[in-house]
């Protein structure tokens, strides 16, 4: 799929919320990160990472559209009671996806953010992308590719997360700049974040590839189902600062 094709079908998806949502009044940021916290980050948080997504600090005044087209999706398939906290009234629940529905706005260009740690600098930049429908279901699957370094230490990760389905004891190919696909084999599964004795299946993989120049294609993760991430899209700085740990 071209990204040209890819960001008119993510947008269509999106914006597709607003014409499925009664009228509801806006939420401060305040209000978003108050609704986050309840009901989301209590099982994906930083130490448990369920599902390679942690929103123990999401900050809905200073957007993160990949973060929160994950979280739109899964406020979107039936995320929201996750955590046994029950949900919010209707009206809340329909005026927290709209005003995520608009930080996901943009969701399928590189987000970038740099950041200061123990270690020193951090650089982070993440992108999604949605695939076809598996089952008729009206939001479709998406994927989220995150790619970090610490340029001072040389630590860097690609983690691969996916919503809303999860799988596992599965092998699924990686490939860069079109080279023959290496293996990645899913295994076990993940507990619930919020301490209890609930389980799924993952949601998230650590990629052991180096960082391509050009695109990073996931196949069969899904049966018959291939997404490619546009590495070349990525601006100079943030393509060499990334390089460092590779």
């Amino acid at each position: 799929m071209t990204m040209k094709k890819s960001s008119a079908i993510f947008a269509s998806v999106i914006l597709g919320a607003f014409a499925t949502l009664a009228p509801a009044e806006d939420l401060l940021p305040s209000q978003q990160n108050a609704l986050v916290r309840k009901y989301c980050a209590v099982c994906h948080t930083d130490a448990a990472n369920n599902g390679g997504l942690s929103l123990e600090h999401y900050d809905a005044a200073h957007a993160d559209a990949p973060l929160a087209a994950m979280l739109l999706s899964k406020l979107r398939n039936g995320a929201m009671g996750a955590a046994g906290l029950g949900v919010p009234d209707k009206a809340t629940q329909e005026a927290w996806v709209l005003a995520t529905v608009r930080q996901a706005l943009g969701a399928q260009n590189w987000a970038v953010s740099r950041s200061e740690t123990s270690q020193g600098s951090t650089v982070t930049a993440s992108v999604v992308r949605i695939v076809g429908p598996r089952n008729g279901e009206a939001n479709p699957p998406i994927y989220r590719l995150t790619l970090s370094c610490e340029p001072a230490t040389r630590h860097g990760t690609i983690q691969l997360t996916w919503s809303p389905e999860p799988q596992t004891e599965r092998t699924f190919l990686v490939s860069d700049d079109g080279q023959t696909g290496v293996p990645h084999t899913l295994s076990g599964k993940e507990k619930m974040g919020n301490g209890t004795s609930g389980t799924s299946g993952r949601a998230s993989a650590v990629l052991h590839v180096g960082l391509p120049t050009q695109s990073l294609t996931i196949a069969d993760l899904f049966p018959a189902e291939t997404v490619t991430f546009p590495i070349d899209a990525l601006d100079s700085r943030t393509r060499l600062e990334l390089a460092a740990c590779r």
